[in-house]
């Protein structure tokens, strides 16, 4: 699947989930866990995506994980990003046009080059992932999914098939030889096989109703899926391509009543993230063995935080503040997995995606 997410669904977003080849970053030593690594040599570009009209690129200081604007390109509606692994071309929604948008990716400067764009295979398309040569993407506006193959030149192709997933489909999840997507306006996960150019469907898991199923990330045990409208965080067992529920726990701090929208998840090591729209924080769970979760606390971030990730060292966390128009750095505590605040945010203009990718 695409690292970006990961957790940065990048990190994956187990970091972004870093599986079947796509953009999360590599593996690395999580929260947590004992830090064994050797420094790597790689480079860390974070990408930056939103509804301001361009995509950025950054350099990321190791020490502070404050960024540092190296250059950007125009582009509407760039709400979500993915790239292949190794990244070397990166792939963007286009919401205002209905489009996949590819670019290349400079090695040497991460700088962007567009190569072309395809139909996204429905309308509004909200999320991309990259696996085995293809470009899937989640189209919220009708709820279709998308298989765009990726030509040698890292250009992307006409869809090769195009399915119902069902309404307001929120993301495609590649794990394994399968593939997850939350619809939320159905109020279920779509499953389905994978063999790398094709989807066959899988069945459904349903959620609670008026739930509004958003945005999913796999441990090595569990599935950990946000819904959106009700604001919880459900934990799932995954089984042959199935998914079962273990525990519902809301995301919410004690005693809020304002209004709040669930939007991303991150999980990492032990340590679960989700982000609150409304109570504008990050909640933070622990995970125990066979998977569930207890609530460990929650950390104020700039207004509407809609997607964040983790540094591929799993020492800070990146959050894209939406109406904030900010993307911070959160150092995170390593023992109990919550964020803090360092240095100073940048500026840019209705942020919806970060991600971080690691160049040679």
């Amino acid at each position: 699947m695409s690292r970006a997410l990961l957790v940065g669904r990048g990190v994956f977003a187990i970091l972004l989930l870093a599986a079947c080849g796509s953009s999360a970053p590599a593996q690395h030593d999580a929260p947590g866990e004992a830090a064994t690594h050797d420094a790597s040599d790689a480079r860390w570009v974070a990408y930056v995506g939103g509804y301001g009209g361009s995509i950025g690129w950054y350099s990321i200081d190791r020490a502070t994980g404050a960024l540092t604007m190296l250059g950007s390109v125009p582009q509407a509606g760039a709400s979500f990003l993915a790239w292949d692994d190794p990244p070397a071309h990166l792939y963007a929604v286009d919401e205002s046009n209905d489009k996949v948008v590819a670019y290349a990716i400079d090695a040497a400067t991460g700088a962007l080059t567009k190569l072309n764009e395809q139909s996204s295979g429905g309308s509004g398309p909200a999320h991309v992932t990259v696996s085995q040569g293809h470009v899937l993407v989640a189209n919220y506006g009708d709820g279709a999914v998308a298989v765009l193959p990726i030509a040698a030149d890292g250009s992307v192709q006409a869809a090769t098939q195009t399915l119902a997933a069902g309404a307001h489909a929120h993301e495609v999840v590649v794990q394994g030889g399968f593939a997850f997507v939350p619809c939320l306006g159905a109020q279920y996960v779509a499953q389905y096989t994978w063999d790398g150019t094709a989807l066959t469907a899988n069945g459904h898991m349903m959620t609670a109703a008026n739930a509004g199923p958003r945005h999913l990330a796999f441990s090595a045990i569990a599935g950990y899926l946000v819904d959106e409208t009700a604001s919880t965080l459900m934990v799932l067992q995954p089984s042959g391509g199935q998914l079962s529920p273990l525990q519902t726990i809301t995301t919410l701090p004690a005693g809020f009543t304002g209004q709040n929208t669930g939007a991303e998840v991150v999980v990492s090591g032990s340590f679960v993230w989700t982000s609150n729209r409304g109570a504008d924080d990050l909640a933070v769970f622990n995970a125990a063995a066979d998977g569930r979760v207890t609530t460990v606390g929650h950390t104020p971030v700039g207004r509407t935080p809609r997607h964040f990730s983790i540094t591929p060292d799993a020492m800070h966390l990146l959050v894209a503040a939406q109406a904030g128009n900010t993307v911070m750095a959160y150092a995170i505590d390593h023992a109990s997995g919550m964020p803090s605040p360092v240095g100073q945010a940048t500026t840019v203009d209705q942020p919806s995606f970060v991600g971080i990718a690691e160049l040679p």
